[in-house]
């Protein structure tokens, strides 16, 4: 069906006349979203999750978890974002430095190589310039199956299309957007609820303001002194930049005002948004996350000479080493119990977090075996072990988090290296704390597709997967891809 309306609108579109082709894109591009949508919600109707899950007395009526893309943990302050510093909650580490991989992570409680939303190659030539090499989809069973199981009517919006290719099918009800900002996703999301305040609901609400290209209503650009005519500063430039001239620091500092002025809009709307759906819904469990943070050139130096990086850029973005800039997100909740600010924490807790306010003490025999997350109102060890994985570009990078330390290790790279934290300065561990943290590394991908698949024929079940994911990105979403930077 999509195929034979993209061959229909394409023919059309090389007879339109001069002046009419946006108008005949845009509606193109609606009508893209909404057979995928249609394509999610029918793939939802037809899963069988296998999974079961109770409802406690006190479960709440909605659980709303919202996803800003690209958010870091020392994006929040008090004049910057009000509302957010005012919600309990703590920093946690990403388990991956990207989007597809991560927000499986937070929607299973499982790390990366658990539930595979990950390459599954090492080999480098695997992640250059290779736009829709996405991985593929997993199946692991996510929060929002559990309380579908329970009763919940489900929703997920996706503000882009990167984290709707890593979730579709996993909810009753689907939106995609290409690009939309806070206020419409949010408002949609309202309508929505409203038409089920007096039942159950959880809805997945993942916000792309942050992201490439980033574009706050131009009061907040002009609040923040964002020098708007700067080429390509709602993109990125100068990614491989390590010494920076005046123009490159020129670039690099309003860009970072650039991203300070998308936080305040997007925490304005979420403030917005709370008090609407709390006065609309009234018993409203609420969690606000990043997938992952995002790199101003903090660690250039250190990228530019311990990895190969096939776009190249050192510590911009997202996607590549696991520096702090990238892997620490904060995590603000209002309804949910919270151990303490200091609990160590990874966003693979968020999902048994979820699962433990609806079904209260489920059944040893309901949970995951596979899981790694431990709900937020669980005390956990201080010396407890969080992983980071799965990078998106270059050879794989795995971290090793514990108590005031990480281990980065790059198989391809030949890179091991350990830190302090909070400062992240290079240091040398005891040889029992380094063992424990390089034990605790997941495993790493093989050197080819094939690595861990199982054979089918000439072919691997990784091989068909991966494909069936190159097609579905393929085309127009491709395009999409590049111009949100996954290039």
């Amino acid at each position: 069906m999509l195929e034979r309306v993209e061959r229909g609108v394409r023919r059309a579109g090389r007879a339109v006349p001069e002046g009419v082709a946006a108008p005949v894109e845009g509606a193109y591009a609606d009508a893209r979203r909404q057979i995928r949508e249609r394509r999610a919600d029918r793939a939802f109707g037809e899963r069988d999750a296998g999974v079961t899950s109770s409802l406690s007395a006190d479960a709440p009526d909605h659980v709303v978890v919202v996803v800003v893309d690209a958010l870091r943990a020392d994006a929040l302050d008090s004049d910057l974002t009000p509302f957010l510093s005012s919600l309990s909650g703590t920093d946690a580490v990403a388990p991956a430095t990207w989007t597809y991989p991560s927000v499986t992570s937070l929607l299973s409680g499982r790390y990366p190589h658990d539930h595979r939303a990950i390459r599954r190659s090492d080999a480098f030539e695997n992640s250059v310039a290779d736009i829709t090499g996405l991985p593929p989809q997993s199946d692991a069973p996510l929060v929002a199956d559990h309380l579908d199981a329970a009763g919940y009517d489900t929703y997920g919006a996706f503000g882009f299309v990167v984290p709707f290719l890593a979730l579709r099918g996993r909810f009753a009800r689907h939106r995609l957007y290409d690009d939309a900002d806070a206020h419409r996703l949010l408002s949609d999301h309202a309508a929505w609820l409203a038409d089920r305040r007096d039942g159950r609901t959880f809805s997945y609400l993942h916000l792309s303001d942050l992201h490439e290209p980033v574009e706050p209503p131009r009061a907040y650009a002009d609040e923040h002194d964002v020098d708007l005519s700067i080429p390509d500063i709602e993109g990125w430039d100068h990614e491989d930049v390590v010494d920076a001239t005046p123009t490159v620091e020129r670039y690099r500092r309003h860009r970072r005002r650039l991203y300070d002025a998308a936080v305040e809009y997007a925490d304005n709307r979420l403030a917005a948004h709370y008090r609407r759906i709390t006065d609309l819904a009234g018993d409203v469990a609420f969690v606000v996350t990043g997938d992952h943070g995002e790199g101003f050139w903090e660690r250039a130096r250190f990228h530019a000479d311990h990895f190969a990086d096939p776009r190249p850029a050192y510590c911009v973005g997202h996607g590549g080493a696991p520096y702090e800039a990238i892997t620490r997100v904060p995590v603000r909740v209002a309804g949910f119990d919270l151990a303490g600010a200091d609990r160590p924490t990874s966003l693979v807790d968020i999902a048994p977090t979820v699962r433990a306010a609806v079904a209260g003490d489920a059944p040893r025999g309901d949970a995951d075996p596979n899981a790694a997350g431990v709900p937020l109102g669980a005390s956990v060890p201080d010396d407890r072990i969080r992983l980071v994985e799965g990078a998106r570009y270059g050879y794989e990078k795995k971290a090793a988090y514990a108590d005031g330390s990480k281990l980065v290790v790059s198989r391809g790279d030949d890179v091991s290296v350990a830190f302090s934290l909070p400062e992240e300065a290079e240091t040398t561990l005891p040889s029992e704390e380094s063992s424990r943290l390089s034990d605790a590394l997941p495993p790493w991908p093989g050197a080819g597709d094939a690595a861990e698949g199982v054979s089918v024929g000439s072919r691997t079940e990784s091989d068909d997967a991966a494909t069936d994911t190159r097609r579905e990105v393929s085309g127009d979403v491709a395009r999409q891809l590049e111009r949100l930077g996954y290039r």
